[in-house]
């Protein structure tokens, strides 16, 4: 499994097409061999484009700029296909005349990158849940308890809504996330990480901390956390929102009811998402380090997205395993034309 198939003048068969015109091959990839956090973006409305492997078992989902070809998470396929998968998109990148960057891949794809003769940067951590041991009890998460305790007091409550069967929760929902992109300019990134509780409705789920009516208001929605799938068997706690007026543990709340639910309804992993320039503190420096070049997309990316503070509040929730993130790519430096390409991908919308 480790080497693509080969023409006789040994070039690797590739098979890119739109995702759009796979959509139900994609999904039941997405199904049957997702695992990390963001791979079921390829479903979003932006233009991605997904690299087969031979049988169309597995691909890797990606955009492409004028000057870069950016992958995003690991290959969607069984472990040990990998270094099969970043071959070959290795080998479109390079007949494309762009640089490769693959972001966010975990150690196996790493390892096949390194193979491959591309460079490797370490550039944070993925944290997941083991959905059957989860519980808000004991001492672990008490933190998290506390939080939601606090705001239980106050008259607070917590439920699944349905923006796609009612008309009420989805205007709430709508409502509650202007608010919270209003309070902050770059909450209004319109790229493919964008926040959107109205994209992928119909595989997405959304757990909400209600405020109680009062004289002057009726009740309202203060914070949510929408999960998107990461495989049959896993979700991704994706979208925090919550408004500067919502008290200390709304969010907390929205994100205990996601889990208790998702436990109850049988599945088995969570991830909390990719955590950009965090490692448990017990853990030592990544080989792999952020160097000058890692150092600047810190500087850039921290005040755009303001990561340590994401970092800070996901943490929260002590995960049962954390695997390192990586960066590869496909030449030792980034041109000035492929990091202005790289810059383009990851805060605007590329046109279809």
């Amino acid at each position: 499994m480790g080497n693509p198939r080969r023409r006789r003048d040994g070039r690797p068969d590739i098979t890119v097409e739109r995702a759009t015109a796979c959509d139900a091959e994609v999904q039941q990839v997405l199904a049957a061999a997702g695992h990390e956090a963001g791979q079921y973006h390829v479903l979003s409305p932006d233009p991605w484009w997904v690299m087969w492997n031979d049988d169309r078992s597995g691909f890797v989902a990606f955009l492409e700029d004028h000057h870069c070809i950016f992958a995003w998470r690991s290959p969607v396929a069984a472990a040990g296909m990998e270094l099969d998968i970043i071959s070959r998109l290795q080998y479109y990148a390079r007949i494309r005349r762009k640089t490769l960057i693959a972001a966010l891949v975990n150690e196996a794809t790493c390892r096949a990158g390194i193979q491959l003769g591309m460079k490797p940067i370490w550039i944070g951590s993925e944290t997941f849940h083991h959905l059957p041991d989860w519980s808000i009890e004991g001492g672990r998460r008490q933190k998290l308890r506390w939080a939601r305790n606090h705001a239980k007091k106050l008259g607070y409550s917590w439920r699944e809504v349905f923006p796609i069967d009612n008309d009420a929760e989805r205007a709430a929902l709508g409502d509650t996330e202007r608010k919270w992109k209003q309070a902050r300019v770059q909450r209004s990134t319109d790229s493919f990480q964008r926040t959107s509780y109205a994209e992928l409705t119909e595989i997405r789920r959304y757990f909400a901390c209600i405020a109680p009516a009062t004289e002057n208001a009726s009740e309202s929605i203060v914070a949510f956390m929408a999960c998107t799938p990461t495989s049959d068997e896993g979700w991704y706690l994706q979208d925090p929102v919550r408004l500067e007026s919502a008290p200390r543990g709304a969010l907390e709340g929205c994100i205990a009811m996601a889990l208790d639910a998702l436990r109850d309804d049988g599945f088995k992993t969570a991830t909390n998402g990719p955590l950009p320039f965090w490692r448990p503190e017990d853990q030592p420096a990544n080989e792999y380090g952020l160097g000058p070049l890692g150092r600047r997309v810190v500087d850039f990316f921290d005040r755009q997205y303001r990561f340590k503070g994401i970092a800070q509040f996901r943490t929260k929730l002590d995960p049962d395993r954390v695997e390192p993130l990586y960066i590869l790519l496909s030449r030792r430096m980034l041109s000035p034309l492929a990091a202005r390409s790289l810059v383009r991908v990851l805060t605007k919308r590329l046109p279809s």
